[in-house]
């Protein structure tokens, strides 16, 4: 900081108009708030050097609490105190509070980093991206986060309405989430591949966007971000980014070759096989981070009387056309599988209860309205579907299959065209 007053420091105060004057005539960096806690919030902001107050402005515990998180000085004054001479000399004292400060702040980057490379190492794109979001969440006190597939036909938008308008068609209801972009009035940080954003009620939105691959590309949405300095937050992106680019693209390439070995000959929708694997890394994700899934396991209502009356040919091609649907229905984080036959599940990753109904609903009203037009013919046909989740309806990979059979064969015993939930 120097031994002389610049007008660079910064010095934060409460509203008070004296006060203000004095301060303005020592720097022109002079920032007034109302409340302590929006002191904590322009601390967050500015990056200040001196925080001025007056007796009853603060408490004893509340100074010491911010002291302690962010190693600035507080400097109290009353109607004796000689601004002009003592907060230059009080800064003068302190000047080493600003050096602690920055390596502190460096420590603390060089951790996250660190950690961050050492935590997330998994190649399969649905523990990796669980990894990453625990990973923020824990390192920038962040309330949620929720992974968001973009089409790449959005890029040419801005971040934030890509963000709103892709939530929006979501097939679960994320209508929170779209009020939490709607709060964002103000773009903090900007990069091509992060930006954040401070909303009304002053806490920050961060959006992370890893390289596009195929048809989607991936934005983490983080909100209630809470970090001391909005600089250091915009170093710790910096170089995570790189490192979180490569380490989804090696998953990325990996499941591209899965792919290929798990998929349907007929519908290239993914084999049993591949179920299995998957049902089973959704399980390991559980136990590691909590997080529920749901089985829809779904049945071609008469499907036996479409290929009597009308060929085998024609019922092959009615299921790859089913299978194009079901895949239109969920989204890119979402897996579609041809259980055998005309059997088909779909696995809902961080979906439950009335959300992984309403999904089950869509597909169900989209097959009942869909006319499949095969080799000059025209087939209608239903579905039934059962619902299952884990943990609440099963332990295991076989047990949710097994009561997502269950209930699919009980609505369909009731009356066909149905969407039924196991209890």
């Amino acid at each position: 900081m120097g031994t002389v007053m610049t007008a660079q420091t910064k010095i934060l105060a409460f509203k008070n108009p004296k006060l203000h004057k004095q301060l303005k005539a020592l720097t022109k960096s002079v920032f007034l708030v109302e409340s302590p806690k929006k002191l904590v919030r322009a601390l967050i902001e500015k990056d200040i050097d001196l925080i001025v107050y007056e007796k009853g402005d603060l408490s004893k515990e509340k100074i010491d609490k911010i002291f302690s998180t962010y190693q600035i000085p507080f400097f109290e004054v009353s109607r004796d105190t000689h601004l002009e001479n003592e907060v230059p000399e009080f800064l003068e004292a302190n000047k080493g509070l600003h050096l602690v400060r920055e390596n502190r702040s460096l420590k603390s980057l060089l951790e996250s980093i660190s950690h961050f490379e050492n935590k997330v190492t998994s190649v399969s794109k649905e523990i990796f991206i669980s990894e990453v979001k625990n990973f923020f969440i824990k390192t920038l006190k962040s309330k949620n986060s929720f992974w968001i597939d973009i089409p790449q036909s959005q890029h040419h938008l801005p971040p934030i309405l890509r963000c709103s308008q892709q939530l929006a068609k979501q097939r679960i209801d994320l209508s929170h989430l779209v009020t939490e972009l709607d709060e964002c009035i103000h773009e903090v940080i900007s990069h091509d591949a992060f930006q954040v954003w401070k909303q009304k009620n002053g806490q920050y939105v961060a959006l992370i966007w890893l390289e596009s691959s195929h048809k989607y590309s991936q934005c983490l949405m983080l909100h209630g971000v809470q970090y001391p300095y909005l600089k250091d937050l915009e170093q710790l992106f910096l170089h995570l980014m790189p490192i979180l680019n490569r380490r989804w693209n090696i998953c990325c390439s990996v499941a591209s070759v899965q792919e290929e070995v798990y998929k349907d000959s007929l519908t290239d929708l993914y084999n049993q096989k591949f179920l299995n694997e998957v049902l089973e890394r959704k399980i390991e994700e559980h136990r590691r981070y909590k997080t529920p899934f749901s089985i829809l396991f779904i049945d071609v209502d008469f499907f036996k009387t479409v290929n009597d009356s009308q060929g085998h040919v024609i019922g092959s091609q009615v299921l790859v056309e089913l299978g194009s649907l079901i895949s239109e229905s969920i989204r890119g984080s979402d897996y579609a599988f041809r259980y055998g036959g005309d059997e088909f599940i779909i696995l809902l990753g961080h979906t439950e209860g009335d959300n992984a109904h309403l999904v089950a609903e869509r597909v169900r009203q989209k097959v009942e309205a869909r006319t499949f037009n095969v080799k000059d013919q025209s087939v209608n046909i239903t579905v039934s579907i059962g619902l299952a989740s884990y943990p609440k309806h099963a332990k295991s990979a076989q047990e949710i299959i097994q009561i997502a059979d269950e209930a699919m064969y009980y609505g369909k015993n009731q009356s066909r065209n149905v969407v039924y939930r196991a209890s």
